[in-house]
């Protein structure tokens, strides 16, 4: 019996040099994390926002261990009593202690606020991506939506949204959701807008044509080629837009439009404390302060990350 023996085939070479490629992006991925890493580290402002931000979202995810009482339960026996061992913020005219409640709330407030921007960034990048790259008639037309949608005044959306939502007198669950769903769908426009004209400018450059001359698929260009050097504007402004949202949220409650009482929210215990401000001040300093603290820091460290991943300042 003739004996048949049996060799590896070669590898194939487009199998070697798609191994190359995903290496080498690998390697510059990973390099460019270390560098804006460094970037950040050196720039003092930014890395104050970062340990700010690291701070709040610390806090958030502790918030169980943290509070030393329940949020929500009431002690008329307690009522506005000062900042002490027992008490770390004092208590308001309900007896429940704002320590817990502020812990809370930085739970409840970076929740809402870091899900809205997600759903911001996922309806916002699809949409100038393909208007940006494709262009023509349907560039025209995504782009007139989006601006009758930016002719709606955002705060009247935002308005219109929590009366809507108080309307239906949802539970604390749905009224998240909506409030959530809102604000993500009102930060899509401006998301869309940044992403397409960092597109049109991207798209007219080398690599493109070289895609198009080896016969890459239109998606595939945009979505895999195109986009990712489309993203440093669009981290920048997710970071500015985090503290916007947690700010418009506790604009909300403070009118009343917020979660339904007595749900910890530093809005609501702010305007709670407008009664008291003359002569028990804690109440308002705390909830402004962790208000203040929240916004300063993302913004802090979304100047930083403009200043590393914009060229233009960092050739300055």
């Amino acid at each position: 019996m003739a004996q048949v023996s049996v060799t590896s085939a070669p590898r194939d070479f487009n199998t070697e040099a798609a191994d190359s490629a995903l290496t080498l992006r690998t390697t510059r991925i990973s390099r460019a994390f270390k560098n804006a890493v460094w970037e950040l580290w050196k720039n003092r402002l930014a890395t104050i926002g970062a340990v700010m931000v690291f701070i709040l979202f610390l806090v958030a995810v502790l918030a169980p261990v943290l509070a030393t009482h329940d949020p929500v339960k009431q002690n008329y026996r307690e009522m506005l009593q000062p900042p002490s061992a027992a008490h770390y913020f004092g208590t308001d005219k309900f007896g429940r202690d704002i320590w817990s409640r502020t812990v809370w709330g930085a739970q409840r407030l970076v929740t809402i606020a870091v899900l809205a921007v997600t759903i911001g960034l996922l309806g916002g990048i699809p949409l100038g991506t393909i208007s940006g790259y494709y262009g023509g008639k349907l560039d025209v037309i995504l782009m007139r939506v989006v601006d009758a949608w930016l002719a709606f005044p955002g705060i009247l959306f935002y308005l219109l949204a929590a009366t809507l939502i108080r309307a239906y007198e949802l539970s604390l669950f749905w009224n998240t959701v909506g409030l959530i769903i809102a604000l993500g769908v009102a930060r899509m426009p401006d998301t869309a807008r940044l992403v397409r004209g960092t597109v049109l400018a991207e798209r007219e450059k080398d690599y493109v044509e070289a895609s198009h001359a080896t016969g890459e698929s239109q998606l595939y260009i945009a979505f895999r080629q195109v986009l990712p050097n489309c993203l440093s504007p669009v981290i920048v402004q997710a970071t500015i837009a985090l503290g916007f949202e947690l700010l418009i949220i506790a604009s909300l409650s403070f009118l009343g439009l917020g979660a339904p009482p007595p749900t910890p929210d530093w809005g609501a215990d702010l305007n709670l404390a407008r009664e008291h401000m003359e002569t028990r001040p804690y109440l308002a300093i705390f909830p402004g302060l962790a208000i203040s603290f929240a916004v300063l820091g993302f913004n802090l460290i979304g100047d930083g990350l403009r200043d590393i991943l914009d060229p233009r300042i960092a050739d300055r």
